[in-house]
């Protein structure tokens, strides 16, 4: 029966000399090819669907329904980079370079850290205040941490903003709108 399918005039004639066996091995991968796909490959089809969907929709009623996605995504990226420790003393001195991109002055910057030990056990949580940050500007700001040593420092949470506002107001202050980057073997991670 397999043969009668495979000779069938509809099929190009340079498969019809392939063993039957090949094309069920053939067939066979396709669902295990979708398997492996990340699901990621499938969500974002959906997600540009239902995104320009919404935003006929908004077109349509004179609203907008992604409008505060959009100012999140619009707002762009704040990067900071732990750039250097160095101990004075009994105080390990943090340096962070901050990479204003987010086209707005940061009047507030309030950054919830938590400090981790090198054997990954949690030291202490503190919070810092790194504003001023002057709009499209590099900023480097030190932080001083008495009584620690900096060779115990073995990486470092930045767990939550807590405020992050410009002169127009408070601003979307996610975690996820942070780049983050280390000059150092201790890791910066959110």
């Amino acid at each position: 029966m397999l043969n009668r399918i495979l000779q069938s005039p509809s099929i190009d004639p340079r498969f019809q000399q392939t063993p039957a066996g090949l094309w069920l091995a053939l067939l066979a991968l396709i669902p295990a090819i979708l398997l492996v796909l990340p699901p990621a490959v499938f969500a974002e089809t959906d997600t540009a669907e239902t995104s320009s969907q919404g935003d006929e929709r908004g077109a349509a009623d004179g609203s907008s329904t992604n409008a505060k996605s959009a100012s999140a995504e619009d707002q762009g990226r704040l990067g900071i980079e732990l750039n250097k420790l160095e101990q004075v003393d009994e105080i390990c001195r943090i340096y962070f370079v901050f990479e204003n991109a987010i086209d707005h002055e940061l009047e507030t910057l309030q950054l919830e850290l938590v400090l981790f030990d090198n054997k990954g056990f949690i030291q202490r949580r503190l919070t810092l205040d790194a504003a001023p940050i002057a709009e499209d500007k590099t900023s480097v700001k030190l932080f001083d941490l008495p009584a620690t040593q900096c060779t115990d420092v073995g990486r470092i949470l930045i767990n939550d903003v807590l405020a992050m506002s410009s002169p127009d107001g408070a601003l979307p202050n996610d975690v996820s709108q942070l780049d983050l980057s280390s000059k150092l073997d201790v890791d910066l991670f959110k």
